[in-house]
């Protein structure tokens, strides 16, 4: 397990700097000082290594969106955590890494789709009627809500929408967020909510 744990941590870091496609099993094997027969011991292709690291990544991100989530802040504060969040991971995938793996790995690119998926659905649900039992919320039905946050995310922060508007991710998760939550705030949670923006 160690051998695989150093094989994913290192040749991660290598993918999101060079780039998934481009960079060969030999460059992997020569940067991990390792032979490429104990790499496909873990890995039998580069594909089982790029699902892999995906999956790893994702499972930091969930280590850190949960707890933001569930902490004892109020609904505005938890959303832009998970908004700080976002933009600390957008400096190490770039909108390129992301078209990259929705061009050439295409049943990996719908996995990442679901999976942030599901976190929003299966999590922010909550912090939105969190919200509106604080009174920071106006009491739209949380489906639509939901609903237009997922679907804002899907076709805003996304390689193609990114890369033709020269946005950043991060700026792109910002903006949709000062449009989304910054639309169904209450009076009293527009106080809290233009005060979180000014210190993003």
């Amino acid at each position: 397990m160690e051998d695989q744990n150093k094989i994913i941590e290192l040749t991660e870091e290598k993918f999101f700097r060079d780039g998934f496609y481009k960079t060969t099993m030999d460059e992997i094997a020569s940067e991990l000082k390792m032979s490429k027969k104990t790499i496909y011991k873990f890995f039998p292709s580069k594909d089982d290594l790029i699902t892999a690291i995906a999956k790893h990544f994702m499972e930091g991100v969930k280590s850190k969106v949960l707890p933001a989530l569930n902490s004892d802040k109020n609904a505005i504060e938890k959303l832009a955590e998970l908004n700080h969040i976002l933009a600390k991971v957008s400096t190490k995938v770039s909108s390129k890494r992301m078209d990259e793996i929705r061009q050439h790995f295409p049943g990996l690119w719908n996995e990442i789709d679901s999976f942030r998926t599901k976190m929003m659905f299966g999590n922010i649900t909550k912090v939105i009627d969190q919200g509106k039992a604080e009174g920071l919320f106006i009491d739209y039905p949380t489906p639509i809500i939901m609903n237009t946050l997922v679907s804002s995310v899907r076709s805003i922060v996304n390689p193609d929408f990114i890369l033709n508007n020269n946005f950043s991710i991060a700026e792109a998760a910002l903006y949709t967020f000062k449009v989304v939550i910054g639309g169904i705030v209450t009076d009293k949670g527009r106080k809290i909510f233009n005060n979180t923006i000014n210190k993003m």
